[in-house]
């Protein structure tokens, strides 16, 4: 979920007033998964899986499960897509405007939704059994609540064993990365690591994101001290990146536009890092995501540090 979307939530849960007589004809799947559980009957994990936000449905496409219906398939894509979506899975709406007849229609066996889908949550139980998990908010750091969420969804859908493979691979892309990254941490040099909005302003990461924990588990220290919001990041002024002189920059997914305007900004090259030629850009990745995610921003860390000893 971006951040855009969540400072916005409020607004699109209107929808929590929706008459509970209009979805009682959708009731059965979900009073059918209760029979069967009250009755001591073994249930398969469930296939048909509804996911409502877009970096629980890379956790759930990571575990090889693919998802009957995802709120706004294209948004998903636009964001990042990794792993892909297939295209037959269902657009079930906004992500907390969801579409109820299409959800119903579905006949899902599990929908996964966070903390921020709350006031839907009992409408949503209507139609089928519904897990609340979440990757982010205060007081949480969001590298560690990854992999607390693939486990929870590794456990519902039965996939304990994709799950052990998936922290195996993430293990090992960690500590191939920290073996091309030996020279740049000799440096001792901290890191920022920013996603620049203006020629004024950036977005900077801190150390309860996703990315500052992965740069924490690959023993390199975070620049940025200051506070962040519940996602782990923060917007700041040029400027305040000044109270580290001595750090190395790295951008994530610099727009061209955007890069052309810090080029022709006088503050923003009058900063030690860009005048003595420590920084370097990786491409777009999802600031909220899953191991996935977490995998290829160590392995695109390594690649843009690899040989940077000064």
């Amino acid at each position: 979920m971006t951040a855009h979307v969540a400072v916005r939530h409020k607004r699109r849960l209107a929808l929590a007033g929706l008459s509970a007589v209009a979805l009682a004809p959708f009731a059965r799947a979900a009073v059918g998964a209760a029979d069967g559980a009250a009755d001591g009957t073994a249930k398969e994990p469930p296939t048909r899986v509804v996911v409502l936000d877009w970096p629980l449905t890379e956790v759930v496409l990571s575990l090889g499960v693919v998802p009957v219906g995802v709120s706004r398939p294209s948004w998903y894509a636009k964001l990042d897509g990794v792993p892909a979506l297939p295209p037959q899975v269902v657009d079930t709406g906004l992500l907390y405007q969801p579409n109820f007849e299409v959800l119903a229609a579905l006949q899902p066996e599990l929908i996964v939704i966070t903390p921020w889908h709350a006031p839907l949550r009992a409408l949503l139980e209507r139609i089928a059994p519904t897990l609340t998990v979440q990757l982010f908010g205060p007081g949480i750091d969001v590298y560690p609540a990854v992999r607390d969420a693939t486990r929870t969804l590794a456990a519902a859908l039965g996939r304990d064993a994709a799950a052990d493979a998936l922290f195996a691979q993430a293990a090992a892309n960690l500590v191939a990365a920290s073996g091309r990254l030996a020279d740049f941490r000799a440096t001792r040099r901290p890191v920022y690591l920013l996603r620049p909005i203006d020629d004024r302003h950036i977005a900077v990461f801190g150390n309860n994101s996703l990315f500052g924990g992965v740069l924490g588990a690959l023993g390199i220290r975070n620049a940025w001290q200051g506070i962040a919001d519940p996602q782990g990041m923060t917007e700041a002024d040029l400027g305040a990146l000044a109270q580290q002189a001595d750090a190395q920059v790295v951008t994530i997914g610099l727009p061209p536009g955007v890069a052309a305007q810090l080029a022709r900004s006088p503050l923003w090259n009058a900063l030690p890092f860009v005048s003595q030629n420590r920084v370097r850009n990786i491409g777009p990745l999802p600031a909220l995501g899953g191991m996935v995610a977490s995998m290829r921003f160590a392995d695109s860390l390594a690649t843009a540090l690899q040989g940077v000893t000064q």
